[in-house]
């Protein structure tokens, strides 16, 4: 499973839709998506595929996965595995790297 790191852009993004009630339910959909990323990035609900207008900081592929679909600005997470893997006891874990929570570009 990987660990989540949030940009700061990103953190701010999650923040703010937690903090707004009129975000209630692109909240939720939101963290469901994000718990489906840490469990499998590749889960199908995520939908998850390669972003080729962005790169990451270093160069990184970024993907796309889909919090929400069939809905008007339905939100998208950006992301990117990286920026390394981190050793938790004798098991590495892979780390993706939230770079941003926003509706559909």
């Amino acid at each position: 499973m990987p660990k989540l790191l949030f940009t700061p852009t990103a953190a701010e993004s999650f923040v703010a839709l937690r903090d707004d009630p009129r975000s209630e339910a692109v909240y939720k959909a939101v963290r469901k998506a994000l718990g489906y990323l840490e469990l499998n990035p590749r889960h199908p609900s995520l939908q998850t595929h390669a972003y080729t207008s962005m790169q990451g900081p270093l160069g990184e592929k970024v993907f796309e996965a889909y919090a929400q679909n069939h809905t008007p600005g339905a939100y998208r997470i950006f992301w990117h595995y990286g920026p390394d893997e981190t050793v938790k006891g004798r098991v590495r874990v892979a780390v993706v790297t939230i770079i941003a929570i926003t509706p559909h570009p």
